[in-house]
């Protein structure tokens, strides 16, 4: 029997709703060739082997008792599969109609290609320049690990890593392929060997890459097809971890392929560290980049206004003493500002309401406290002239900051992202429902399709080609594309084409009682689910969850001596402090983290923990699933203080 033309593996871990759209994708893809499709799953917990077994029975399904890591998983599928030509494909993708023909054609026609990619595009539109790379020689590694490349794209000599200085849209032949999508001729794997299984996060393809190019093949970058990559590259480097575990793979091929070059070795762990501390400072710019300047904006009127108002209103000039304006007015302006956005973060609403609530919350506080300090009290007249000119600097960069971001005429000052389904008026109710009972803060505009525009609808605001326009127009923050009656096609060319709209792009698998979002530019997507939504993730609640971590976290700056008296490791609980406040973990979590996927992070304390050592895996699950159906953040907060020599746990990670 002859072998089929194509096996498509996908190794999962933990993601199933990007799972099931890119299954959705995929098979309808293949309609019309003789393909197979393996998903093998690295024991996942969040129910993506149960989503394949029920909606993709056709799927030849590998479960795993264990992580075994991107080589390890896929090795596992190609050794049993049985097409002429294999695709390693990642799960957060989604691939058009004609993908798979497109790549088949191209590999037919050309004999001497071991290994094919495509030019991927993340949820917004961009392009993900690790579609097409350059071999890490040392000089390659060099430029990239000091951002030469980044600094000098055109340059064949600097920009040889993601090769920049090559069109877009041309076909090249390269030497490196993205394993987000490698599309393998079967007797190039069997000539050049597997995955490298010493490479468990990065590095893999490069290596395969360049040994498929040892054997005699050419690698291609094929832009004529493209897919979308929720979770490339460019949304990751951000990461401290992802610098690190990127340039130790990076170090492992070079020794590997090339002279063990002690000196090469240096070069690159000097450039970890140098990446390591730009990613710091850029997290940290981008974070408190505007609260910095709207701090400095205002100060600069205050002083002003102090100015003002000693001389043309008490007539006394420089009547205040010299620590008003180098402390104290500091001080308020940070709790000005520093209230609009606590407000404005954790309700998820940043917008004008929140503006006016933090400098509302502010100025309470500021009056608050100056009562109890007869030194310090000053004019209250002052505080009030200081909260309006604050609420004024801070709203106008709030909206400088629509206006430069999203480039709309309409200006979303209550913090409601708007939306738009592309689909039709089925889709449109069924999209809705889904993202109204999600997120209160999310007003779906209405409804464009396809064709033309039917006056029966009232909803329909008319066509994709309207799109840029209604986006300018109505301040259009999502499209969300609903596959069952447009298709991949259409919704990745439409992406393409509008990419320069700012415009975050979200699909809707057919039959999905769920959203997938590209979110935003660092984040690694999002997932909205309208049906059997857990008390504890729903917005209001992991808001609250998140606050209730923040003030404990705060509360244990108090507490650290009594929490170490009850037993709590030193450095431990020093450390999980560190890890709740830049969010990583949260101080009460589950035993079974089966709801990531949500942004529910791991626990330092779970209710496995709870439980006690001796107790039955039916009452931690009982456990797990009272947590997230009642939760409260005052027993929250609670059970955490009665549990205070548990906090210093550190096998949590």
């Amino acid at each position: 029997m002859n072998p089929c033309r194509l096996s498509i593996v996908i190794v999962n871990y933990n993601v199933e709703h990007f799972l099931q759209l890119c299954l959705s994708s995929v098979f309808k893809a293949i309609e019309g060739i003789d393909a197979e499709v393996w998903v093998v799953d690295n024991h996942s917990s969040d129910g993506s082997l149960e989503m394949v077994k029920n909606s993709f029975p056709a799927v030849r399904l590998i479960a795993s008792k264990d992580n075994l890591g991107f080589s390890k998983g896929n090795n596992l599928a190609i050794r049993q599969s049985e097409g002429e030509y294999v695709l390693l494909l990642n799960p957060d993708t989604v691939v058009a109609e004609d993908t798979f023909q497109k790549c088949l054609s191209f590999m037919d026609s050309n004999p001497n290609a071991g290994s094919l990619g495509v030019r991927m595009l993340d949820g917004s539109g961009l392009f993900l320049p690790e579609s097409k790379r350059g071999l890490p020689s040392p000089w390659v590694s060099f430029c990239k690990a000091f951002g030469l490349g980044s600094w000098f794209p055109e340059s064949e000599l600097f920009g040889k890593y993601y090769l920049s200085y090559l069109p877009e849209k041309q076909t090249h032949d390269v030497d490196v392929l993205s394993g987000a999508f490698m599309f393998l001729r079967k007797t190039a794997i069997e000539k050049s060997g597997l995955l490298d299984e010493d490479f468990f996060m990065y590095g893999e393809d490069v290596d395969l890459s360049f040994r498929i190019q040892n054997a005699g093949f050419k690698n291609y970058y094929f832009p004529e097809a493209t897919i979308i990559h929720f979770k490339g590259e460019s949304t990751k480097r951000g990461s401290i971890s992802f610098v690190i575990h990127f340039y130790k793979a990076m170090l492992l091929f070079s020794k590997k392929h090339f002279s063990n070059s002690r000196l090469f070795s240096i070069f690159i762990y000097l450039g970890i560290a140098v990446r390591a501390v730009l990613a710091l400072v850029k997290r940290f710019f981008d974070a408190f980049g505007p609260a910095i300047l709207e701090f400095i904006v205002s100060f600069i009127g205050m002083a002003f206004i102090k100015n003002w108002w000693e001389v043309n209103f008490k007539g006394v000039p420089g009547m205040y003493p010299d620590y008003f304006i180098e402390l104290l007015i500091p001080v308020y302006l940070l709790v000005w500002i520093g209230s609009t956005r606590l407000v404005g973060r954790y309700s998820n609403k940043y917008g004008h309401e929140s503006i006016i609530k933090g400098i509302a919350l502010g100025t309470f506080l500021i009056s608050g406290v100056t009562n109890f300090f007869d030194d310090y009290r000053f004019s209250k007249g002052l505080i009030l002239i200081g909260s309006v000119w604050t609420y004024i600097v801070v709203t106008i960069g709030y909206i400088f900051g629509q206006w430069y971001t999203y480039g709309k005429s309409t200006i979303n000052l209550n913090g409601k992202k708007r939306w738009l389904i592309a689909g039709d008026a089925d889709d449109f109710i069924q999209a809705s429902k889904i993202l109204r009972q999600f997120d209160d803060q999310i007003l779906v505009s209405g409804w464009i399709g396809s064709g033309g525009v039917s006056t029966s609808e009232p909803e329909q605001l008319g066509t994709l080609e309207n799109l840029q326009e209604l986006s300018f127009r109505l301040g259009i923050d999502h499209v969300l594309f609903c596959l069952k009656g447009l298709g991949g096609n259409i919704a990745i060319e439409t992406i393409d084409r509008y990419k320069k709209l700012n415009i975050r792009f979200s699909f809707l698998a057919p039959g999905a009682g769920f959203v997938v979002s590209s979110s935003q530019k660092h984040d690694r997507g999002k997932v909205f689910q309208s049906e059997n939504i857990p008390v504890l993730i729903q917005p209001f609640n992991r808001r609250r969850k998140r606050l209730a971590d923040i003030f404990l976290c705060m509360g244990l700056f108090i507490l650290f001596p009594l929490a170490i008296a009850k037993g709590a490791d030193f450095t431990g609980l020093f450390k999980n402090m560190g890890r709740v406040l830049t969010g990583k973990k949260s101080w009460l979590g589950l035993a079974e983290n089966h709801l990531k996927s949500f942004g529910l992070k791991d626990g330092i304390i779970t209710m496995k923990d709870l439980a006690g050592t001796a107790a039955e895996p039916s009452l931690i699950k009982a456990l797990d699933n009272v947590y997230v159906q009642e939760f409260q953040m005052e027993k929250e907060i609670w059970t955490v203080l009665k549990n205070l020599g548990k906090l210093g746990n550190q096998n949590r990670g």
